[in-house]
Order: structure tokens, then sequence, then C-alpha cells
């Protein structure tokens, strides 16, 4: 490959390593071993990056492929146990006329509840603070948006106009998630109890997402 110059373009693997470094992965995985699949995948990608290494200095050069034996640009695997959290019954248990809203069954339908959860919501109903730090996948984004379903419909028909609630996300692929979850919880409760909007660096200009077509926006979600 050249770079348009006549001088060799190392940038990009060319057609040939590219097949070669499928058949490589292909095998890898066809062993159904984690670790062979680790190490074809670490050997293709150092050869991807020394193919555009071209170091004139025999002491920096010397000093880079020491850092490329030692493997200081790909670290070892990380295995990591997933913690099993404490379960603390069903959503339905928080349904009473001073907790949670009957019709939150409907939105938050087939839950279980882990204790973390059940305390966090149990706060909110209170109308105090908390906050949640546990693992992915444990459940955070109910503790928020349950109190937050629950405000709205403890507050009667119609929806208070203005905004009820802001959900700060520091990353717009959070913000993108979590649009795809509050979109699934109003299919599940179509009387439209909420309706949602979203602003941030990937909406344009007065652009708004919504769940239903109601003038109130009580629900804002935005990144930082």
């Amino acid at each position: 490959m050249s770079d348009g110059n006549g001088a060799p373009d190392n940038s990009r693997p060319s057609p040939s390593e590219s097949s070669d470094a499928r058949v490589r992965l292909s095998s890898a995985v066809g062993t159904g071993d984690i670790f062979d699949l680790h190490g074809a995948i670490v050997r293709d990608y150092r050869a991807y990056i020394e193919s555009f290494v071209t170091i004139a200095d025999d002491a920096i050069r010397k000093v880079v492929q020491a850092s490329f034996e030692r493997g200081d640009l790909w670290p070892e695997p990380l295995l990591q146990l997933n913690p099993a959290f404490e379960e603390a019954g069903d959503l339905r248990e928080l349904i009473q006329p001073d907790l949670l809203h009957a019709d939150c069954e409907a939105i938050f339908t087939g839950y279980r509840l882990y204790r973390h959860q059940r305390e966090a919501i149990q706060l909110g109903l209170a109308g105090k603070d908390f906050v949640v730090t546990s693992g992915t996948g444990s459940g955070k984004s109910l503790t928020y948006i349950g109190t937050i379903f629950n405000h709205l419909l403890r507050a009667g028909e119609p929806v208070p106009q203005g905004v009820t609630a802001v959900i700060v996300y520091p990353l717009n692929a959070l913000v993108n998630s979590q649009e795809e979850e509050l979109r699934r919880y109003a299919e599940n409760y179509r009387k439209g109890a909420a309706r949602i909007s979203r602003f941030g660096s990937q909406s344009s200009p007065g652009r708004k997402t919504s769940t239903d077509a109601r003038n109130s926006k009580p629900i804002h979600r935005t990144s930082c």
C-alpha cells in the first residue's frame, strides 16, 4: 500500500493482513476458550500498532520496543465476579395508600426488588434524599424513575404544568439508554402520565422527544 507519494502506507493493514487476522480470530473463537480469543486479539492489535511505528533513532526505538514487549498497551485481562444483590420482595408489596400509587404496578410490571432498591424507593416516597451506589445492572435507575412516576401519579389529572423532574446524566450514551427505558415504561402505562423531553449536545435546536402529546413537560433529561 502507498500513501500516494510512493512511500509505503502502514497506517492500515493490507487486505491480506486483514483476512489473516479474521482467520486467526475465527480460529480462536472456534476453540471456545476466552483466553485464546484474548491472545489472538492482543497479537493482532500489537501487529497493527507496530505496523505504523517506524523510529529511526536506535535509543528511542529500543525504549518503544521494550514497552511493546512489556505489554504496556495491552494489559492483562481483568476478571471480576458479578455480585449477587440481596432480594427484598416484589414491587407490588410497596403499593399501598401511603407508598406507591397503584398504577405503578402497570408501569413497572414484573419487577422484583433488590434491598437497595426498596430502601431507596421508600426514602424517596418519604420525601427524603438518597444516594445509591451499586454495580452495573443492579437497577439504580428504577429507584429515582419510580419515585418520579409515583409523584406524577399522586399529583392527579391533569398532570401539573411545568417541569417536575430534571434527570442529568454525565454521558449522552446514558441519556440514549434511559430514553429507551422511559419509553418502555410509557408503553406499559398508556394513560400518558408524563411527557418526557430530551435536551443535550446531540439534540437539534428546539428538539424534544416525548412519549405523548400533552402540553405539559414534567420530566426533562439532559447530559452535562
